[in-house]
């Protein structure tokens, strides 16, 4: 059987969960390398989370903050492995931590909404994404979470006005 897609330039001989498994293992050498460098460790976490391996990525962000705490995207992403693993209230505090850090973090703002209705508080959800929305009001994803927000609590019209905001920005 003749393969035909072999030898193509545009296609790549390996896949991504290949290529996160060798970004790990690269960092973990230069990690080895430069046991101080908190980049390192940001970037490994975030290989981490990108492979679904959250309570690794949970470690390597901690180590990250430890050497940098200013960090908000740091945070931020360690928030959204914190989510991942259903630990919403930890989740919350980090990325409250962010804002503190960079109050005008938009997608900071939006995770913390999510994770807010994770935990059924609709309100802070959708306070947490018309602020993102003030902050940039052509966020599509902040509307379509919005939306989903207004509608748990029966806004029906307000939730469809948001998902047309959504549809129209995204377009």
């Amino acid at each position: 059987m003749t393969y035909p897609w072999r030898g193509d330039p545009n296609l790549s001989a390996t896949s991504d969960r290949d290529y996160l498994a060798q970004l790990i293992l690269h960092l973990t050498d230069e990690i080895d390398l430069h046991p101080h460098s908190a980049i390192h460790y940001f970037r490994r976490a975030n290989a981490h989370l990108d492979s679904g391996q959250f309570q690794d990525a949970i470690q390597d962000y901690s180590t990250a903050l430890d050497l940098r705490p200013s960090d908000p995207v740091a945070y931020n992403n360690r928030g959204i492995a914190l989510r991942f693993t259903e630990q919403f209230a930890a989740a919350i505090e980090d990325y409250g931590r962010a804002l503190a850090i960079d109050p005008a973090y938009r997608d900071a703002l939006v995770n913390r909404g999510i994770a807010h209705a994770d935990t059924g508080d609709l309100d802070l959800a959708i306070a947490d994404f018309s602020r993102a929305i003030d902050l940039d009001p052509k966020f599509w994803f902040a509307y379509a979470q919005r939306g989903l927000a207004l509608w748990g609590i029966g806004k029906r019209a307000e939730a469809e006005s948001d998902y047309a905001a959504a549809s129209r920005l995204r377009a």
